[in-house]
C-alpha cells in the first residue's frame, strides 16, 4: 500500500538521521486540497504548539515534511507528512520520543491534533488562545 511505504520511508529517514526513537505516535487526518495547504497548517500547527505551552526548538521543512523538534525539552519531535496520493494530500502526523515517557510523547501528539483540527476549522489559522482539550486528533 502506497500510505505504508511512504510511512516506512519517512520512519527510515528520522531514525537514519540520529534520532533513534523509544516510542512513536502515528495520526492520519483527513486528506487536504494540495501539498502546500497541508504544508502551512502543519507550521502553523507546530507554531501554535510553542506559543501555547512554551515549547523551544525549531521547525525544518522539506518539499513534503514539516518537522517540529524539542516540543518537549530535547526527547518529543514530530513530523507532519504531506503524502500526495492520486490528486488529494493525506496529511499524517508522527510523534516520536528519545526517552521512556510515552504519556508524555501522547499528551503532545493529542494536542497537535487538536491544534491541526482547529486549523483546519478555521482555514489556516489557529482560533483559540487557551489550548484545546485533550483528545483525538484522527478523522
Amino acid at each position: 500500500m502506497k500510505k505504508t511505504s511512504l510511512l516506512a520511508a519517512a520512519l527510515t529517514l528520522i531514525a537514519a538521521g540520529g534520532a533513534q526513537a523509544e516510542g512513536w505516535t502515528v495520526t492520519d487526518f483527513s486528506s487536504v486540497s494540495d501539498r502546500n495547504t497541508c504544508m502551512n497548517y502543519a507550521e502553523t500547527t507546530f507554531n501554535t504548539y510553542r506559543a501555547r505551552f512554551g515549547a523551544e526548538g525549531f521547525t525544518g521543512r522539506s518539499e513534503w515534511t514539516i518537522g517540529g523538534y524539542d516540543l518537549r525539552g530535547g526527547v518529543i519531535d514530530g513530523l507532519f507528512i504531506c503524502a500526495d496520493e492520486s490528486g488529494l494530500v493525506a496529511p499524517f502526523l508522527v510523534v516520536y520520543n528519545t526517552d521512556d515517557d510515552s504519556d508524555a510523547r501522547e499528551v503532545v501528539a493529542d494536542r497537535l491534533g487538536d491544534i491541526w483540527d482547529e486549523i483546519v476549522a478555521n482555514g489556516g489559522t489557529a482560533g483559540a488562545v487557551a489550548p484545546a482539550p485533550a483528545g483525538g486528533g484522527t478523522k
